[in-house]
């Protein structure tokens, strides 16, 4: 066997036997230590509160391109917006070119290989996402943003019956939005043993984001920048003065104070 050929021949092996090896092919780079964690856990129900632009949508689309290798399974991606729901469906179709997969079907939101599974990104609405049965990976992006009563609880209790077995994932993905949404309360109403594996990822606890992290600390309030890229989840999530302003006028004191603009 010639040298190139053996060289392929192990690093197709590598990625084979090492989950991590298939995240670093798929996503493009050496993933971060929570990329790893999201990709491998074998949890029922994960729950990510990631800042922005930390690689979110790459380990999510990476999750579902491994669900794409099982024959006849059926991955379903949901996301408050069709915008939202496009966007995990291009990353999921740019790591397939990374993969032998043979896509025998695509649209926008829809990809099918020729092994018989199946991908499906749609908004969050019940029309939309009703009516797909054994779902063995559910994913849903920007949940914290999702529509409807509490927060969209009522949305995600109509799509959790469509999972396929008990070994079937889901993933409740989002950057904070205020405490009052299902996605706040998986943090809020934490209990030891639930079964859910949460993972809080800050932007500015990744050091290959310093540069975007200083960009964004001089551009948006203190409020935003607490929530959008140290993932507070911070009053409803829509103040409309910045959480600096109000503390700055709260007095124990029974005299008025003026906060210091």
């Amino acid at each position: 066997m010639p040298f190139d050929a053996l060289h392929d021949w192990c690093v197709g092996l590598e990625r084979y036997l090492d989950p991590v090896a298939r995240l670093s092919h798929w996503i493009g780079h050496a993933p971060d230590p929570w990329q790893v964690e999201a990709f491998t856990t074998q949890a029922s129900e994960i729950a990510l509160r990631v800042g922005r632009q930390a690689g979110k949508t790459s380990v999510l689309a990476a999750r579902a391109v491994e669900e794409l290798h099982v024959p006849d399974s059926l991955t379903i991606c949901v996301a408050p917006a069709e915008r939202q729901a496009k966007i995990i469906a291009r990353e999921i179709g740019q790591q397939l070119r990374r993969t032998d997969l043979v896509i025998t079907r695509s649209t926008l939101t829809e990809l099918e290989m020729s092994n018989g599974a199946r991908v499906v990104a749609l908004p969050s609405t019940s029309d939309t996402i009703r009516g797909y049965p054994s779902v063995s990976l559910l994913i849903i992006d920007e949940c914290a943003f999702l529509q409807g009563e509490n927060g969209g609880e009522d949305l995600i209790s109509s799509v959790l019956p469509m999972l396929a077995s008990k070994q079937s994932q889901v993933y409740f993905s989002s950057t904070p939005a205020g405490k009052n949404n299902y996605f706040a309360r998986l943090f809020l109403d934490a209990k030891p043993g639930d079964g859910i594996h949460r993972i809080v990822v800050r932007g500015t606890d990744i050091p290959r984001l310093a540069e975007k992290v200083g960009r964004m600390r001089r551009t948006l309030s203190a409020t935003k920048f607490r929530q959008e890229i140290e993932v507070e989840m911070i009053s409803d999530g829509h103040a409309y003065f910045d959480l600096s302003i109000i503390e700055q006028a709260t007095s124990t004191t029974e005299v008025a104070m003026c906060p210091k603009l």
